[in-house]
């Protein structure tokens, strides 16, 4: 009798490789990152009347961005988010030199930020503006898909939302949906927000108990087989501060100067079990949160907004800041799901 394929996802990788085919098609597995197009430092509040307007990056930042990202990283895919942080014009320049930069089989994703996160919620677009922004999507880069960013649940997104649908019918992707979200019409697919689940556990060992990471991890995905989707998974490099904390359980609060490393191995694991549990064709693969690591690493407890995350991509320097252990194991993954290969479980 053959071991469960759980045990054999998580415990012996190389031994299911070898036995049988795996149930995923794995070099044609998603491998994302979301990141913003403009590689300026986001503010959560994104668009508002008083946020000043962004730096434009320079074409050289953006190419060595593109490859660590699609070269060293190896991301199939980039979700690239634009919120207004630059006039359109200026942004537009900016998706075309992403796109002369990466290589010709990376797909660039669209990814708008619809309402501002005020209490009035505020479009950060007007219609025309998102009508010309398709037409530029669609004539210049080409693009087969647009996504929405939002990692709050359950918003209604505006009129913009209909614009979005008319030039990319069947091609809308919702970035962020959260736990238990229903994926509503016309999104077609998702990325989904993963982050209270790969951090609750102080060790492995405590992830994998019962009422833990683990088990909450595997109900999402189980969840997601029942729907028509498919959905990519969020890996993890900021955890919640856990130095407040008996077995990793979630302190209460989210701090950018506080917030730790994922813990070693974790984002493995996680890998594993969302390989085991996907049902074939619900699983669209893998995606990161690069905002977020942004945010934490620019913080002057860690690395200060020079050694940043943004600003080590723009120089073409490998990241060796505070959140580099995880970054490095996500880069793992990616690259031997990008060689067809399971990733190794240390």
């Amino acid at each position: 009798m053959k071991p469960p394929l759980r045990f054999l996802a998580v415990f012996a990788f190389a031994a299911v490789a070898a036995a049988e085919p795996p149930a995923h098609d794995l070099a044609r597995l998603e491998r994302s990152f979301w990141i913003n197009a403009s590689l300026a430092s986001p503010k959560l509040g994104y668009w508002g009347a008083d946020f000043s307007v962004a730096k434009r990056p320079a074409d050289v930042e953006i190419a060595n961005a593109a490859r660590l990202l699609t070269g060293d990283a190896a991301a199939n895919r980039l979700y690239l988010i634009y919120h207004r942080e630059l006039p359109p014009d200026a942004a537009r320049e900016v998706f075309s030199a992403w796109r002369k930069a990466c290589p010709p089989e990376v797909e660039l994703v669209p990814t708008l930020v619809l309402r501002m996160y005020d209490k009035k919620r505020t479009p950060v677009f007007a219609a025309d503006e998102i009508a010309a922004l398709c037409d530029f999507f669609k004539s210049r880069l080409h693009a087969r898909r647009v996504a929405v960013y939002d990692v709050h649940a359950g918003r209604d997104q505006g009129a913009a939302l209909a614009v979005l649908a008319k030039y990319f019918p069947g091609g809308l992707v919702r970035v962020g949906i959260q736990p238990g979200e229903p994926l509503a019409v016309p999104f077609v697919a998702a990325v989904a927000d993963t982050w209270s689940g790969l951090c609750h556990g102080l060790t492995n060992d405590d992830w994998r108990s019962a009422g833990f990471g683990a088990e909450t991890l595997r109900r999402w995905v189980a969840a997601r087989n029942a729907g028509v989707a498919p959905v990519a998974w969020d890996l993890v490099t900021v955890a919640w501060d856990y130095s407040v904390t008996k077995r990793g359980e979630y302190p209460g609060y989210d701090d950018a100067g506080k917030n730790l490393p994922l813990p070693a191995g974790r984002n493995r694991l996680a890998a594993a079990e969302i390989l085991a549990t996907a049902a074939p064709g619900k699983l669209a693969g893998f995606s990161s949160d690069l905002l977020i690591l942004q945010l934490n690493s620019a913080s002057p407890a860690h690395d200060g907004a020079r050694g940043a995350f943004y600003e080590t991509l723009k120089s073409g320097r490998a990241y060796e800041g505070f959140y580099a252990g995880p970054w490095r194991e996500i880069a793992a993954i990616y690259q031997a799901l990008r060689a067809g290969r399971l990733p190794s479980p240390k």
